[in-house]
């Protein structure tokens, strides 16, 4: 695999994600929790990985080989204060997505909180849909796994800030045997807020 990946995805994420299967799960890591402990943004860093490839966590800027890739993350079953509006840092890194959904509720006029709900058996209503809820969005690993796959369906989940658009959702769906995993397919769209 060429290097350069942290250049290539910011290029162009959505074309990275539809062809490069990228694993989060070294995100939530111990050390990498240590590292971003008490921190907004991280220097995430995305590693080869035979023919695949794998985001981790650098503790400083000094240390990327790369082009740097100052990012927002969302801690397991946590949450997130990002800009609407221009922020200092276009991506927003997730746990490994599988069996998860985001939250998108409104802070204010120029803020935007973001939860991540793990664990989840199945599709679920949209909470944005219910009475007097606090969320204007949702997106959810079930709404797009289902029907005839079959085996260990991973999936990785990025949010990504292109300059006079929405915040956009971009999911990979992983398929395969350990150590031969593919992309299956690639789901995106725009949060509503």
């Amino acid at each position: 695999m060429a290097s350069r990946l942290n250049l290539r995805f910011q290029a162009a994420p959505r074309q990275f994600l539809e062809k490069t299967v990228l694993f989060s799960d070294e995100l939530t890591s111990p050390e990498a929790t240590a590292l971003m402990r008490n921190k907004i943004a991280h220097h995430i860093d995305i590693q080869p990985l035979h023919e695949r490839s794998t985001a981790r966590v650098l503790s400083g800027l000094h240390l990327y080989a790369d082009s740097p890739l100052i990012s927002y993350f969302i801690p397991p079953s946590g949450s997130a204060l990002i800009p609407r509006e221009e922020p200092p840092y276009r991506f927003v890194f997730f746990p490994e997505f599988n069996g998860s959904r985001l939250l998108v509720r409104p802070e204010g006029e120029k803020w935007l909180r973001i939860d991540c709900e793990q664990y989840l058996a199945g599709r679920a209503p949209e909470p944005e849909a219910a009475p007097g809820s606090p969320y204007c969005d949702s997106f959810a690993y079930w709404d797009h796994t289902s029907g005839d796959l079959v085996g260990r369906i991973r999936a990785t989940a990025v949010l990504v800030k292109e300059a006079g658009h929405p915040w956009t959702v971009i999911m990979q769906q992983i398929v395969g045997t350990p150590g031969f995993e593919v992309v299956r397919r690639v789901f995106a769209r725009r949060l509503r807020y």
